[in-house]
């Protein structure tokens, strides 16, 4: 019986170690994309920098963990008001 405890604390033990090391093998992959959008308006710009920036991590293999998020906008783009975003994402496991 004893052995059989031994066995089941070992195998949990070795199954913890794996999952952290895999799990910061994973975060060393992770960075920030950034997109600029521009629209008429405050509201289309910033739609297209936050989708903008999810495109960019996507297209590069990454997944994006959250949401994009909007640095700032201001009205001197080409159409009128031109806004930046940022995502954090990280690399998809193979």
């Amino acid at each position: 019986m004893t052995r059989l405890v031994r066995a089941c604390a070992a195998m949990a033990l070795g199954a913890c170690l794996t999952a952290s090391m895999s799990a910061a093998s994973y975060a060393d992959e992770c960075r920030n994309f950034g997109a600029v959008g521009s629209g008429l308006n405050e509201s289309i710009a910033t739609l297209m920098a936050k989708q903008g920036a999810i495109n960019v991590a996507e297209a590069r293999g990454y997944t994006v963990q959250g949401e994009a998020h909007l640095v700032s906008c201001k009205a001197e783009g080409i159409f009128g008001t031109e806004c930046t975003a940022r995502t954090h994402a990280c690399k998809r496991p193979s």
